[in-house]
């Protein structure tokens, strides 16, 4: 009880830090365009209150905690850069702010009816079962290889990939239009290929007779090198790829956790560095890292209210018909799963009416579509709030279903699932889509009958 108390305590205390800050927002925007932000910190306040109830067995899911944290700088740092002299670079105008505001309150009401569902029974129990390295036999052998040469052979596919360091070298192909057109079955496979390399690693390390320090070092050497492999320009793509097997060596090798946690956070919090300067180095090589943390950047990376303005901007200019909704959904959700994107049809994609409302043409898709907007165009401004009310709760399904699971590979699968509907508001819903639908119909019944066939010694 005692400990309860002393967590409703800082609950309270930050929601009234939250108050506190959106009261002093209140009048001090200078972009006459976004008076309305204050409401943000003032609705994760209320948020947070009613949190405190259920906050013991939140705490309990990194799903939770990696939402927390979106919600941290969508609803408190970026209303306040409002205050600073930074500048949105899109939608700096609106006449729909108001709305954006809105959504994104009401979003917080349904993610909280999402949390008060996924704590319902009495006890969360987490971590079941013990994970097992792969068993290194004939098929798990002959899947490692297979993996290494569908990768290998897809030389379009090899040239979206690049160190850290040498973005510039992609960048160029995609200026010049020397990038030929890539398999997106081989796209959509290739996180699952690739962790599987790894895992088979992990496991081929833990073989031989050495100490379990000595092999937890080679281990993460094995993860850091995978991380500095980027996929296009995509820096989440380091994070996607990386911490689900950061996850793995703190369960195969629990003594060491404050070691792995420490070590890897540090080197990942380079890596991820790198790669921002040279994705935003110019042509000197001048490398503008306080733009990083940007109202513009943090606006485009996590789904801001500027970005919501923008969707909401789009959804009235375009007049969605209520009979048109049924094809921007088909449009998007299909968009890249292989075969069924032959139903996606360009004149219904939200990326697409999205990236028009920024730049004026169809000339870019590069800019993230928040989950709520494409909610808009499917569902209506009464039910937009549909996608993070269903993702916020397959993102816990999908952790407590890891850790029921002995096999590191569906552990894995599992975690990309929960990390990916978490962290909607990075991706457009058409690449949550083709994650779900190859996880779930492909690769999780597949190693599932692997793992029943490979029976634990």
């Amino acid at each position: 009880m005692e400990i309860n108390k002393s967590y409703k305590l800082v609950l309270f205390s930050l929601s009234f830090l939250f108050f506190s800050i959106g009261f002093f927002i209140y009048g001090k925007v200078s972009n006459t365009f976004y008076q309305n932000v204050y409401v943000l910190p003032v609705g994760l306040g209320f948020f947070t209150l009613f949190i405190s109830n259920i906050f013991v067995k939140l705490k309990s899911y990194f799903i939770f905690w990696i939402i927390t944290i979106q919600q941290l700088i969508r609803y408190i740092i970026i209303p306040c850069l409002f205050l600073g002299n930074d500048k949105l670079k899109f939608g700096s105008t609106t006449v729909n702010e108001a709305y954006a505001v809105s959504m994104m309150i009401i979003e917080l009401l349904f993610i909280l009816i999402a949390y008060y569902i996924c704590t319902f029974s009495k006890k969360v129990k987490l971590k079941t079962n013990k994970l097992n390295f792969l068993q290194l036999n004939t098929v798990t052998t002959g899947l490692f290889f297979l993996f290494i040469l569908i990768i290998a052979t897809n030389k379009s596919f090899l040239h979206k990939l690049s160190f850290v360091w040498d973005i510039s070298a992609y960048l160029r192909l995609k200026v010049s239009g020397d990038l030929e057109s890539v398999s997106p079955l081989v796209s959509i496979m290739f996180p699952v290929m690739r962790a599987y390399i790894v895992l088979y690693i992990f496991s081929f390390i833990d073989s031989f007779k050495l100490k379990q320090s000595t092999k937890l070092i080679l281990s993460i050497i094995v993860v850091l090198i995978n991380a500095t492999i980027i996929v296009g320009i995509s820096r989440f793509s380091i994070v996607y790829a990386s911490f689900p097997l950061i996850l793995l060596l703190v369960y195969f090798y629990p003594v060491y956790r404050k070691k792995i946690v420490g070590y890897t956070s540090a080197f990942f919090g380079l890596i991820l560095l790198a790669a921002s300067v040279s994705k935003f180095s110019e042509s000197t090589k001048k490398a503008d890292v306080g733009g990083l943390l940007s109202l513009h950047q943090l606006n485009a990376y996590f789904g801001g209210v500027a970005n919501y303005a923008i969707g909401y901007d789009s959804y009235k200019k375009n007049d969605v018909n209520p009979f048109d909704k049924y094809y921007y959904f088909i449009s998007d959700i299909s968009q890249n799963i292989p075969l069924l994107s032959k139903f996606s049809n360009d004149n219904y994609k939200t990326n697409i009416k999205f990236n028009n409302q920024i730049y004026g043409s169809s000339r870019s898709r590069d800019q993230i579509v928040p989950i709520s907007v494409a909610g808009l165009y499917h569902f209506s401004i009464y039910f937009f709030y549909i996608y993070i009310f269903i993702l916020t709760i397959l993102a816990f399904k999908f952790e407590k279903e890891a850790y029921s699971t002995n096999s590191p590979v569906l552990f894995f699968l599992y975690i990309i699932l929960a990390f990916g509907c978490s962290t909607s508001m990075m991706i457009n819903i058409g690449s949550i889509s083709a994650t779900l639908f190859i996880n779930l119909v492909v690769f999780i019944p597949f190693f599932t009958i692997i793992n029943k066939l490979t029976p634990t010694k």
